[in-house]
């Protein structure tokens, strides 16, 4: 499974964030709580992701899961 995260400060950020991922058939961090992180082979994440507490997290995780990450420009 492939995970996308980035800002979500906003209910627009959230927004698109969700249209991204469905667009790119990835998981939103933000939405799917059921996430088994031993299942996830890769992390995107968009411009911006650093300033964001949520992202943060989801970047933790995926670090000490040692799982891929990707930066994506949009």
């Amino acid at each position: 499974m492939i995970i996308l995260t980035g800002p979500q400060r906003t209910p627009d950020e959230v927004g698109d964030l969700a249209e991204l991922a469905g667009l790119m058939e990835c998981a939103v961090t933000t939405s799917d709580t059921s996430i088994i992180w031993a299942e996830v082979s890769a992390m995107y994440r968009l411009d911006g992701w650093e300033a964001c507490p949520l992202a943060l997290a989801d970047v933790a995780v995926a670090e000490a899961c040692g799982v891929p990450i990707k930066d994506l420009s949009h």
